[in-house]
């Protein structure tokens, strides 16, 4: 049996279980006897074994995680019982190395319920080189507690993802050398005295004003606007009353994007999210549905699509890959013929963007019309509504046949029109604008 014991991270704060089968257990070995937690252990039990030794030997964690772990089961193979004790609640790369490969385990989570009543409980909790490895979100609102920065380096990746999060001069609570001092994160990876005892905390951030936001803010701030004492606009918003907003943040954005403006598509793209966080917020008050049901949704087409990354299939370019979404999304929308696919086309679309994605179903299901036979539509007279319609669905399909997107050709010279008469104004110079500018 292999007994696995957390030992807090502050002396004292062991359950008596804890300590009752440390006591009666023989061999019994400590992750690291630097820590707060470990000294105390190491100087109220003489007979348990620190394995800081085994940090200098070690190549890298999951070395170092492997080599306490087979010391722990080599005693438990000799002797019969043996303990593994680790700072916090018991949970760590070791441990679950004994969890997968031991015979019989057993979780002693040891800290005393009374010395947790003093700490946020609201707080995220992992190893550095979980953070750098994983990356995960952090919402600031929760107190941020990072341990094991046993060198600069890990301290300098820790604190390049950190300030995804929080300023460069955010103070952060810095344990090391056994001290506790008080730094600017910039300057988490300046210090001396790394090793795996060192460990950092960030308070939680409170409140709607912060120098650097997450999407959780996003949430609670929209939870404040549309709260019953809120902005009355906001309240008083439903899908249908903003559903132009949305056409109108994705046009700016394509705006942005065709001037090369990093920093308006900065703005643009979050106005845009803007308006599918409000229509999630509004959906969670209608009850509708939640963010966390879109986000699901979200990530399962992503996954179940791409087949070619997460299923058996394999693409050799884009092409191949994007045929692989394509079917796909055909076996998910249980499309059984191409007119199923256009009547699922959004009856919204621009109308050269939908002309153009009409002509490419109609040409992937064997449709033989080719390019000469729609350069002689365009260039056919036309009088009535019909016929200029007919001439512009030619002229998209034609324009999809040469690979251009015509919705982006027509915005892309009605935009050069625009500058270049206001060239020709500017220099007198009017008269027959347009035919010149048409030839």
């Amino acid at each position: 049996m292999i007994t696995i014991i957390g030992i807090g991270t502050e002396p004292g704060e062991l359950t008596q279980a804890a300590a009752k089968k440390i006591a009666e257990t023989e061999h019994v070995f400590l992750r690291s006897a630097k820590t707060k937690a470990g000294k105390a252990i190491c100087k109220a039990y003489p007979h348990v074994i620190p394995l800081d030794d085994a940090y200098t030997a070690a190549g890298d964690f999951d070395a170092l995680n492997a080599a306490m772990a087979n010391a722990v089961q080599e005693a438990e193979r000799s002797f019969g019982a043996a303990a593994y004790l680790t700072d916090g609640d018991g949970t760590d790369g070791c441990a679950a190395i004994l969890c997968k490969t031991a015979k019989q385990t057993e979780f002693l989570f040891g800290v005393a319920p009374h010395k947790t009543r003093g700490r946020t409980q609201s707080e995220v909790r992992l190893s550095a080189t979980d953070a750098v490895q994983t990356r995960p979100y952090l919402d600031t609102a929760l107190a941020t507690h990072v341990t094991e920065i046993d060198d600069a380096y890990l301290a300098g990746d820790v604190k390049l993802w950190l300030m995804d999060y929080y300023a460069d001069e955010q103070p952060i609570e810095l344990f090391i050398n056994g001290k506790t001092l008080t730094v600017p994160l910039c300057e988490l990876d300046r210090q001396t005295g790394y090793d795996y005892a060192c460990e950092l905390t960030v308070a939680p951030q409170e409140g709607y004003v912060k120098q650097k936001y997450g999407f959780s803010d996003l949430k609670r701030i929209l939870a404040r606007l549309t709260a019953p004492d809120g902005c009355p606009w906001d309240k008083a918003q439903t899908h249908e009353s903003i559903r132009v907003n949305l056409i109108e943040e994705a046009y700016e954005a394509v705006d942005a994007i065709d001037g090369g403006d990093a920093d308006a598509m900065e703005e643009e793209f979050g106005d845009v999210f803007l308006q599918s966080a409000l229509h999630c917020d509004m959906a969670e008050r209608f009850g509708e549905f939640t963010v966390a049901d879109v986000l699901t949704a979200l990530c399962r087409k992503l996954v179940t699509r791409h087949t070619h990354i997460f299923g058996e299939n394999r693409a050799a370019d884009a092409d191949e890959a994007l045929g692989y979404w394509e079917a796909a999304k055909t076996r998910e929308k249980s499309y059984v013929s191409t007119a199923d696919k256009l009547r699922r086309l959004p009856e919204n679309f621009p109308a050269l963007l939908a002309a153009e994605k009409v002509y490419k179903k109609l040409h992937k299901a064997g449709d033989t019309a080719d390019a000469a036979f729609f350069a002689d539509v365009a260039a056919a007279p036309a009088r009535t509504e019909a016929e200029y319609g007919k001439r512009l669905f030619a002229l998209a399909a034609l324009a999809a046949t040469d690979g251009i997107d015509p919705e982006v050709a027509l915005n892309a010279f009605v935009r050069q029109s625009k500058r270049a008469f206001a060239d020709a104004e500017q220099n007198g110079e009017i008269a027959d604008f347009l035919r010149k500018l048409c030839k």
